[in-house]
């Protein structure tokens, strides 16, 4: 029960820590996804300039064209081309304006991202070292009763080891539970009389038939 305690104590002091920790990396995923998004946005704006620095030289060639035409009907046909051509080229222009309007928020969001980030790494670095101190206290204290308690199994029989650490396991590392007038303190439920008796008597090792952990009677501590 002391090991118990003293790791909910330790979480107890790590909680601010690890919450400011998991806050920051949760802001570093988004910041690499963000980071991701704006590399292919500046992607496809290099991609979409290149086409419109080619649409352009064929808009010049057209126009060349039509300057040198007499025909009123090839002239007709070749300002029809212009006129297409100058619509790609808007189409292309407002596309790379709309790309170049999300990189600008993406590296507005980046930026506020990158400071909360720092803010929460800073955060947990603080709560780290406010409870720096305390906490080696505690991680050696649990270490001392977890040497103790290695010590005290190392005594029993095998088979008995055996057994407390099967239990142990199962149910969130406490292997022996104390009957407080009748009643198993992990568990809560009364134990057949019978049972709480040979308990007292110490003449047998019981378990709880509702928890099934090791029992002892609570006198055992004085």
């Amino acid at each position: 029960l002391q090991i118990i305690n003293a790791k909910e104590k330790l979480n107890r002091l790590n909680r601010e820590n690890k919450d400011a920790t998991s806050a920051a990396n949760e802001l570093e995923k988004s910041i690499e996804s963000l980071g991701s998004n704006n590399a292919e946005l500046l992607k496809r704006r290099r991609l979409l300039d290149e086409k419109l620095q080619l649409e352009k030289a064929n808009l010049r060639k057209w126009e060349s064209r039509a300057e040198k035409i007499k025909g009123e009907r090839e002239y007709t046909a070749l300002m029809s081309e212009i006129g297409a051509q100058k619509r790609t080229i808007f189409g292309v222009e407002a596309e790379m304006a709309e790309v170049t309007n999300e990189l600008k928020s993406g590296d507005e969001k980046l930026a506020k991202m990158s400071g909360a980030h720092q803010e929460k790494l800073s955060s947990a670095n603080s709560a780290f070292e406010s409870v720096r101190e305390l906490l080696n206290e505690e991680q050696n204290e649990l270490s001392s009763k977890e040497s103790v308690r290695n010590e005290l199994i190392s005594r029993l029989p095998k088979p008995l080891q055996m057994k407390y650490e099967r239990i142990y396991q199962k149910r969130a590392q406490q292997g022996i539970a104390f009957l407080k007038k009748g009643i198993c303190q992990a568990c809560m439920r009364m134990v057949p009389h019978e049972l709480f008796n040979r308990v007292c008597k110490a003449e047998v090792v019981e378990e709880c038939p509702s928890c099934q952990r090791i029992v002892v009677a609570e006198v055992a501590k004085e």
